[in-house]
């Protein structure tokens, strides 16, 4: 028993519970038996052309048992499955027999590495080192469209940019469809000396929200837990080679630019990856290329602080999880980018997110012996920072961060960066942090504990340079919270992080329940509420945020529904620029806000989102919409349309900010495909396009046509600023 003493009571109290659950957490046992399946070894590999008629898949293992999450848990699949796996030394072979009604199967994407959350599909994850915290994810749906990932956090995390090099087919026939995959060791780590990995099998059936499972998963788990995955076992005899991958490029093009002679160039590079042992990978990028990268996705910005874009640059996504700290490594966690000390995107690009020439980048990420290793080091060319020829200073950027595993799911680490994107000066931060995490709290619950401190070290800023913060997160089914509290000093700076607002103390929480009545066509009611109260560490409100949304509703068609109502309170200490020619006064303000989301179900050919949103704003009033449409003409065709409008009214008058984006893409074959992106806000008044033209000769082997281009419109009518033309050729040589 813990004695408080009366003067003390708080920080004994957190003391004692923070003790408690310690040792909840690290107590946790295995109590849930795991289904094993047997790997078998063929002579003669199948032919990978998404029809199974190959002689190996009558000796292959088969497994059938799959088990509904949703919509009607512990039932089973509604639809004959039957998954198929063998091996050879240097494959494992997948063969998905899926049984439905032809006409009724949802398959609308064939293009590779996109969305099948509206598909039919099967998913396969695969724990190859059995550590239940990592995995690897591939799915396929019926037209071929296949996809990769890599799951950390015990699937608390995803990182769906990251590419592999396999092969997988699909077809549609009288009985269902039907797929074979081919994923070579050489893609995957693993540790040749275990013949037991991981293994978890999902069907998803679309039009009848129907996810099923093998082995059996529960509600309360996360969709891609690690901890809860059947056993594959017999995998002996397999090779990753030497290891080593080296994937040479050449790249040619043209810049364009109003008023000035066009501009040639042509280019070339290396990447190389080398498995230094069979859980720890190298990669050195001399002379990086990013230009097959999407561009970033416009966004208004009617708030005081920077937005958070998402890293989509293969380079830095692939090991990304091994970077991850704090609460950072949490996707369900709406404050999981408050703190974080490395933000990759600050390599390679500008503040306003433009490419940068990176000479050269090195990285070594993966685990050894319990132990999580990160490390990354870059060179790029700023305009910044360079005292001399010799002397890049800041143009070096580097991130090192190790953890430990504790028990089953937890872990402890620490991170440190040297280098500063965000001024001159230099800058060093260091940090550590603690998560206690169990799948297993009262038999089948998550439950997480996260502790974090960080220290930075910039010229002139030693005092009040410190973050800390502590999170509790209980994720689950029917009843769902979290609790927090993070502090940041003023001048704490996270040179290569983001950290949107510093000189804060804040202190976060929600609360939801999920109750699943099964009728009315409701598949669950979702009603909830949270708070974010800020203060400075004079201990003054300068932002507080309550949420409550009484209602949402799933319902079985696949259509979502809810309603939110907000109140903000925000403690503006200087003028506040909010949109162009338009201010906000230093004052105190607090004001409501209520929005309507409405979903339709994505498997229909026509679908799309509407969110309205109307409320008080500082001094004035705003009303929002955002509208989404889909539209699927046919297999190879596909027109989405985003529209965002905010008109803003205050008392020197109204404002209206709109974004515009359109997609049209073309997907001739799986490997054949052709995007085109057009978007448009009336902030900045310009317009982007990008088309971006991929041909996969196989894994590996790519030609990629991208043109990119600006466009203003100085009077009626708009007219292109600048362009860039680039033809990139790609070639792997795996040994």
């Amino acid at each position: 028993m813990c004695y408080v003493e009366p003067s003390k009571p708080t920080k004994l109290k957190y003391f004692c519970f923070s003790l408690a659950v310690v040792l909840t957490l690290l107590s946790g046992k295995q109590l849930i038996a795991q289904t094993t399946a047997q790997a078998i070894r063929i002579a003669k590999p199948p032919t990978i052309d998404g029809r199974i008629n190959d002689e190996a898949w009558e000796q292959a293992t088969k497994i059938d048992q799959f088990v509904q999450r949703e919509p009607n848990p512990g039932e089973p699949v509604s639809e004959k499955t039957i998954v198929s796996v063998c091996f050879d030394n240097n494959y494992l072979y997948f063969a998905v027999k899926c049984y439905d009604d032809p006409d009724k199967i949802t398959a609308k994407e064939m293009a590779r590495d996109v969305s099948l959350g509206n598909d039919d599909r099967v998913q396969i994850i695969l724990d190859t080192y059995l550590d239940h915290r990592n995995g690897y994810w591939f799915q396929i749906g019926p037209r071929g469209s296949i996809g990769d990932a890599l799951i950390s956090e015990n699937g608390a995390s995803m990182n769906k940019e990251w590419d592999a090099l396999w092969t997988g087919k699909s077809t549609i026939n009288s009985d269902g469809w039907e797929a074979e995959l081919a994923i070579p060791f050489k893609t995957i780590g693993f540790d040749p000396d275990k013949t037991v990995w991981g293994m978890k099998l999902i069907r998803n059936i679309k039009r009848k929200l129907e996810a099923s499972y093998w082995p059996v998963a529960n509600l309360n788990t996360h969709r891609f837990q690690i901890s809860d995955s059947g056993l594959l076992e017999g995998l002996e005899g397999i090779t990753q080679g030497i290891g080593l991958d080296i994937s040479p490029y050449a790249i040619g093009g043209m810049n364009t630019k109003k008023g000035e002679t066009n501009k040639y160039m042509a280019d070339a590079g290396l990447d190389m990856f080398y498995q230094i042992t069979p859980r720890l990978k190298a990669s050195l990028s001399i002379n990086t290329d990013f230009a097959e990268t999407e561009v970033d996705d416009r966004q208004i910005n009617l708030t005081r602080f920077s937005l958070y874009f998402p890293e989509k640059r293969d380079f830095f996504l692939d090991g990304s999880n091994y970077f991850k700290f704090g609460i950072e490594g949490d996707d369900n966690n709406p404050y999981r980018n408050s703190i974080a000390p490395f933000f990759s995107r600050r390599m390679g690009l500008d503040n306003n997110g433009n490419m940068l020439p990176v000479r050269y980048a090195a990285k070594i990420t993966g685990s050894q012996n319990n132990w999580n290793i990160g490390l990354m080091h870059i060179s790029d060319e700023r305009d910044y920072g360079i005292n001399n020829l010799h002397d890049y200073h800041n143009s070096q950027l580097t991130v090192g961060r190790i953890s430990r595993n504790l028990g089953k799911q937890s872990s402890v680490g620490v991170i440190g960066t040297w280098g500063n994107a965000l001024s001159t000066d230099a800058n060093l931060v260091g940090g550590m942090d603690l998560k206690l995490t169990t799948s297993r709290f009262n038999k089948n619950k998550n439950l997480t504990l996260t502790l974090f401190g960080l220290i930075s070290d910039s010229p002139g800023k030693k005092e009040n340079n410190s973050s800390w913060g502590a999170d509790i997160a209980y994720p689950n089914d029917f009843l769902n919270f979290g609790l927090g509290h993070y502090e940041v000093g003023e001048n704490f700076v996270a040179g290569i992080g983001f950290v949107p607002r510093t000189g804060v103390k804040a202190s976060y929480g929600n609360l939801s329940i999920g109750p699943r009545p099964d009728q009315w066509g409701i598949l669950q009611v979702k009603s909830g509420g949270g708070f974010n109260y800020l203060t400075n560490f004079d201990n003054v409100m300068v932002t507080r945020v309550l949420n409550i949304q009484p209602l949402g509703i799933r319902f079985k068609s696949g259509e979502e529904f809810s309603y939110s109502l907000n109140q903000q309170y925000e403690f503006l200490t200087k003028d506040f620029p909010i949109f162009p020619g338009f201010i906000i006064p230093r004052n105190d303000y607090t004001f409501w806000y209520q929005n309507i989301l409405l979903t339709a179900a994505g498997s229909r050919n026509l679908a799309g989102s509407a969110s309205f949103g109307s409320g008080d704003f500082y001094n004035g009033r705003k009303q929002d919409m955002k509208l989404t449409v889909n539209y699927k003409i046919a297999v190879p065709l596909f027109v989405g349309v985003n529209y965002s409008v905010n008109h803003v009214t205050l008392p020197e008058g109204d404002f209206t900010a709109r974004i515009y984006q359109m997609n049209l893409n073309i997907l001739f074959s799986p490997t054949v495909t052709l995007y085109n992106y057009f978007q448009y806000d009336n902030g900045s008044e310009k317009m982007g396009w990008q088309s971006r033209f991929q041909w996969i000769l196989k894994p590996g082997n790519e030609i990629i046509l991208v043109w990119t281009s600006g466009w203003a419109q100085p009077e009626e009518r708009f007219v292109m600023n600048e362009s860039a033309l680039r033809l990139k050729l790609k070639y792997n040589i795996r040994f």
